[in-house]
């Protein structure tokens, strides 16, 4: 069982860094879409919605958080605040920058005073995060059964709304375990590890269909990750038996490509800033991929694993 400390800091961890992410995947579906669609105001206040929980739970904390988040970049990363301002450049979309400005104030600590009441608003916060994230699954299957039935035209694909399910599926895994105040046993853990790779895959795919294609320094070492390293990886989650020797093993590995991965998105983030590097997507989605690679990270450390 969890104590009411530790359901207390994953619970800012969990939040502040999903609820930032649910955000920006509901600004990539209001960008997907040109002109009047019903699907775009949905998105629209799923992402205010997200943003006030955020900016609630913030404020509950006393802008006090886990010094791990802050340090792991998941809340927010050094580049958040100019990738959105140019992504509000390029498309004329106010991103609520106030929020990200309120977060690079927090205060990393290891110590928390905690009481009923605090849980109490903690635990309300949780259930509410599930609402937005079971109402985001279902307007992400509805626009992803509409774009393959070829009834909807979106400048996003199928593939994406994959990987953004996936990835409030494992949101909403993790509220619905803080809710029952358990830990992750070893079997969680590996299968939370996988989910992880799995996204990570996923966003090296994006990675590398989205970005310019003179840009072949980067495509080289994306086509690597792609199609030498993670297919054997993969593989090995679901093939090998479960024993602390393999659980190691694949920790390791996987710590290996995400790192590769996090540097290498680093460089594109920099380059972006810089105007020497182009993506077909807006600029927001190359941070939510950093983040998402800086939580995967957190996970494996959070999990007691070796680095």
């Amino acid at each position: 069982m969890l104590t009411e400390e530790e359901f207390y800091k994953e619970s800012i961890d969990t939040n502040l860094y999903y609820l930032r992410t649910l955000r920006d995947f509901c600004i990539n579906i209001e960008l997907s879409f040109y002109g009047d669609n019903p699907y775009k105001s949905r998105a629209a206040l799923l992402a205010r919605r997200s943003q006030d929980l955020g900016r609630e739970i913030v404020t509950l904390t006393n802008g006090k958080v886990p010094t791990k988040g802050i340090d792991y970049q998941i809340y927010y990363t050094e580049y958040t605040l100019p990738i959105e301002r140019l992504t509000e450049k390029l498309f004329g979309i106010n991103l609520a920058t106030d929020i990200t400005e309120m977060e690079l104030k927090l205060i990393p600590t290891d110590t928390f005073d905690i009481n009923d009441e605090i849980i109490k608003s903690m635990t309300s916060m949780n259930e509410r995060a599930v609402d937005i994230a079971n109402e985001f699954i279902m307007l992400a299957r509805e626009i992803r059964g509409e774009m393959t039935s070829n009834n909807l035209f979106s400048y996003s694909y199928p593939t994406m709304y994959n990987f953004m399910i996936i990835t409030i599926k494992l949101y909403i895994g993790e509220l619905n375990r803080l809710k029952e105040m358990i830990k992750k046993d070893p079997i969680i853990a590996l299968d939370t590890e996988y989910g992880y790779n799995i996204t990570a895959y996923e966003i090296t795919s994006f990675l590398r269909g989205l970005i310019d294609p003179n840009a072949t320094q980067y495509i080289e070492v994306l086509n690597n990750i792609l199609n030498e390293i993670y297919p054997q990886l993969l593989e090995d989650y679901n093939s090998l038996p479960l024993s602390p020797e393999n659980q190691q093993n694949l920790t390791e590995r996987s710590i290996a490509v995400i790192r590769r991965i996090r540097l290498l998105i680093t460089d594109m983030l920099k380059d972006l800033l810089a105007a020497k590097l182009y993506f077909i997507i807006e600029p927001l989605a190359l941070d939510n991929f950093y983040r998402n690679i800086n939580y995967f990270l957190y996970a494996l450390d959070a999990n007691n694993k070796e680095e």
